[in-house]
């Protein structure tokens, strides 16, 4: 595909709207290095960026960023340097993954809730967080739900158990926000407007391959991880998340992930004898 035309893509799927840079590259990584012991070399994270219009300089210093905060970690090889996730950034992309590249969750038929006296909004705030690491969800202050029999028992909480009959609109619409669903609704016209089948992504080179890849994954995962570890049914029948994830897992399921920017762990290995840290 020709720059021209390639730019063209980019931009209907971008927008004016110019990622912050720390959070694309943490998007390359969990997408194209998300093993351990995968690196990417700095020229080639280079190239997959500046389509977006990601400058060097700009790259280093969310690069330098991302080490300080214990994301990515950087070696030498030679002259050129090789970065991949820390032990702490592959624990956070693979705890994301599940939201990022998962299909549609499905609920058992049995619910639970868990009914709690009001509190003080940072006392809730801490109980929400704690549940939340448990599967439920919070529905409105002091009410969280989850789907299958009660696994974990509140000695502060009413738990009423059985199967739920019907999902409000109000319930829908506190588990994803309109502007959420908005923001759906513009990633799935943008992918249905670049058409993305099997001759579109056989005409990529590896690299474009590698940025296109980045930001669908960078524009779906701002969208999804703002969403509740929930089943689909809690956000409606007519939920735009729904056939946007649709749209996402076909692209990227046609745009297969370069091989050929990565070390391979072997690689890594044999490798480091001759390598130093980067200061």
């Amino acid at each position: 595909m020709t720059s021209g035309d390639f730019q063209k893509t980019i931009d209907a799927l971008g927008g004016d709207d110019m990622p912050r840079v720390w959070s694309l590259i943490v998007t390359v990584f969990g997408d194209l290095a998300q093993r351990n012991g995968d690196e990417i070399a700095g020229p080639v994270l280079g190239e997959i960026l500046a389509p977006v219009g990601v400058r060097p300089e700009a790259m280093r210093v969310a690069l330098h960023r991302l080490r300080n905060e214990g994301w990515i970690e950087t070696r030498k090889q030679g002259r050129t340097a090789l970065h991949g996730l820390s032990t702490f950034g592959l624990a956070q992309s693979a705890a994301a993954s599940k939201q990022i590249y998962g299909t549609t969750q499905q609920a058992d038929l049995d619910w639970h809730i868990l009914c709690f006296a009001p509190s003080t909004s940072t006392q809730e705030q801490t109980r929400s967080k704690t549940l939340a690491l448990r599967g439920y969800v919070n529905a409105t202050s002091g009410i969280y739900i989850k789907s299958g029999a009660a696994n974990h028992i509140a000695d502060d909480a009413i738990i009423l158990q059985g199967e739920m009959k019907n999902v409000p609109s109000w319930l829908s619409d506190v588990l994803a926000p309109m502007p959420l669903r908005a923001g759906f609704q513009k990633l799935a016209q943008a992918l249905e407007t670049i058409n993305i089948d099997e001759s579109f992504a056989r005409a990529l080179t590896p690299l474009q391959t590698a940025t296109l890849r980045t930001l669908i994954v960078h524009h779906w995962r701002k969208l999804v991880l703002k969403l509740p570890l929930a089943p689909d049914v809690l956000f409606g029948n007519d939920f735009e998340g729904t056939q946007c994830r649709d749209q996402v897992l076909r692209a990227l399921k046609l745009l297969e992930r370069p091989k050929r920017f990565q070390t391979s762990p072997e690689r890594r290995s044999s490798s480091s004898k001759d390598a130093s840290p980067a200061r």
